[in-house]
This record gives structure tokens, sequence and C-alpha cells, in this order.
């Protein structure tokens, strides 16, 4: 599928031939998106709302099978003034710590990734351990 063509020194990108006139029109494009659970593998659109986040390990869109919202400082970030944490799916995190045992299921429970289990900077109480 050809994007743009090159004329003399500028790329000019290529129209296509039925394009959005309005901006609804344009965002109705985007809401019948499918997109397929990493975890269930069911297939959902956008305008069903049911995919709610994606990992942050394995990058996969999540309906189910969520762990939660990383407490870590390696995965907040700030948008606009705004803190958001990265969410994880309950394979990509490390099963030892109890955050990760007795909190997970929903995207706004908590969790803790590797990379901010290691981090000296994370606080302690979010790294104890299960002892048997």
């Amino acid at each position: 599928m050809k994007c743009c063509y090159r004329e003399r020194s500028k790329i000019i990108p290529v129209r296509p031939t039925e394009q959005p006139k309005t901006s609804r029109e344009f965002t109705e494009l985007f809401w019948g998106e499918a997109l397929t659970c990493g975890v269930c593998k069911q297939t959902f659109t956008l305008r069903q709302h049911e995919v709610v986040a994606y990992c942050g390990g394995c990058y996969k869109f999540l309906h189910c099978g969520i762990a939660g919202k990383c407490v870590g400082p390696n995965c907040s970030f700030q948008i606009r003034g705004e803190t958001y944490k990265q969410t994880w799916c309950q394979a990509c995190i490390p099963t030892q710590y109890l955050i990760n045992l007795y909190h997970t299921g929903s995207p706004e429970c908590d969790c803790l990734c590797h990379e901010c289990a290691e981090d000296p900077n994370t606080h302690k109480k979010y790294k104890r351990i299960q002892t048997n």
C-alpha cells in the first residue's frame, strides 16, 4: 500500500479518496477498531469499553488478568499535572511479594513490578515477601 510519493525534493502524502468530513466521523472510525485481550484472547471494539489497560511488561491489551497499578517509582509518570501509574498483568509481576498475592484483580488494585521491586527508592512496606 502506497502512503506517499516523492516529488522532486518534497514528500507529499497520498490522500485516501474517502476522508471523514467532520470530527465526529473521524472519531467513529476509531470506535470500530477491535483489540484482543492478551489473557483470554477475546476481541472487543473500543466502543464496548471492555479493554481497560495494557501491560507494562508484555505490552498486551487487557480486559481480565489485571494485577493492578505498580506502586514503585519507575512506573509513575506525570501528564499535564496528573500522576499515572503503569498497569501490569498477573503473568508479568513477581509472585513472592505480599502486595502481588492479595491485592490483584482490577486496575484499581496495587502491585509491584520486577524493576520497582529492585529499586532502593521503593518503600519497604511494598517489598514484604511471603514466608512459609
